[in-house]
């Protein structure tokens, strides 16, 4: 049986979400399942060596003893990156396949992660394309859902990669257009010799983000309520309307982060008494003590940053535009998403073809 390569149309597209889940999944058939990810971009000092964190969490989450060098053999960072520019003898790719043979051994099959798409790595000598033709991969991709260009994306990662690219996935494919992509972007994708394999419904649960990761996101400060860094928020609203609408907007969402200047004392309270689970002051504004008597009656984290509303906004939908799985409550979602929306068995006899 053939690996599997996983490719991406865009970065953050949901490649170590479906890693995860494709590791726990395949496991629960009675398979003997690895991860690999050939490059890795996200650099974690680990017992002073260099790892990739990604690489690191689904080793983890998978409960692999296979070294870290082996699982992410080459984690760029800036002297990386240097030694490349310099004109290192190198041979990346050969790196990564030595480190695959050692991942590979004695199991049914390896789940390897790629980069953000399929020439990405090419300085390296070592993009996805180079990776999946030197492994000898099966690959499918990634695909999150931004309507219809997302067709003209496949089709090109399909011409780049041929007759190893077995399909696609869709992931994080709003509720109202579940029927469209499972009816007509399936048969226009299976009318291109390409597979869908399943569609992942977009999932607040999936996507949310803890008060933590924002507050280390945006650089922020607790003024109270830092005990409750773990509390996750699922969507985030604005409080820059007046203070008699507040209320009813505020009651549209629940388990959200609002982001409000922090001398509109009025919206504060509003947002307080709605379902939040943090509340971002821009400004570097301190409320006063009977506002953060409130929050910490309720429980709610304030944090301050000095930046502006428009600022702290960029900062915190870039957060909610990724599937964060570095949290473990979100695992057996994660798992239970895949095993319920992919197409699995037909996915393992692509792979043993």
């Amino acid at each position: 049986m053939r690996s599997l390569y996983i490719a991406s149309t865009e970065g953050s597209g949901g490649k170590t979400t479906l890693s995860v889940g494709l590791g726990l999944a395949l496991r629960a058939r009675g398979l003997d399942v690895g991860y690999f990810k050939p490059v890795g971009i996200v650099p974690q000092g680990v017992g002073g060596d260099l790892v990739d964190d990604d690489a690191r969490f689904v080793a983890e989450v998978l409960g692999l003893e296979t070294p870290l060098s082996d699982v992410c053999p080459v984690v760029l960072d800036e002297g990386a990156l240097h030694e490349v520019l310099a004109g290192s003898d190198v041979d990346t790719l050969e790196r990564v396949a030595s480190a695959f043979e050692r991942v590979r051994q004695g199991r049914d099959l390896v789940v390897c992660e790629g980069l953000g798409e399929i020439w990405q790595g090419r300085f390296l000598r070592a993009s996805g394309a180079d990776v999946v033709a030197r492994l000898d991969l099966g690959a499918i991709i990634v695909a999150r859902f931004a309507g219809a260009r997302l067709l003209d994306d496949i089709c090109y990662v399909k011409d780049g990669l041929q007759r190893r690219l077995l399909g696609a996935v869709f992931n994080m494919v709003p509720e109202s257009r579940l029927a469209l992509v499972r009816t007509e972007y399936a048969r226009f994708l299976d009318e291109q010799d390409i597979t869908t394999y399943g569609v992942l419904p977009a999932s607040q649960r999936l996507a949310a983000v803890s008060v933590g990761e924002i507050v280390a996101a945006l650089g922020a400060t607790y003024i109270c309520g830092e005990e409750h860094g773990d509390a996750l928020a699922e969507t985030y609203l604005i409080g820059a309307m007046s203070p008699e609408h507040a209320m009813r907007y505020f009651q549209s969402a629940a388990n959200k982060v609002v982001v409000v200047g922090g001398d509109r004392a009025e919206i504060i309270l509003a947002a307080l008494e709605t379902p939040t689970a943090a509340i971002v002051l821009t400004g570097s504004y301190v409320p006063s003590p009977a506002v953060l008597a409130r929050a910490e009656e309720l429980g709610v984290s304030i944090v301050s940053v000095a930046t502006d509303t428009v600022t702290a906004i960029d900062g915190i939908r870039r957060l909610f535009g990724r599937l964060g799985v570095h949290d473990k409550r979100k695992i057996t979602l994660i798992a239970d998403e895949i095993s319920s929306n992919i197409d699995l068995d037909r996915l393992v006899d692509d792979l043993g073809r």
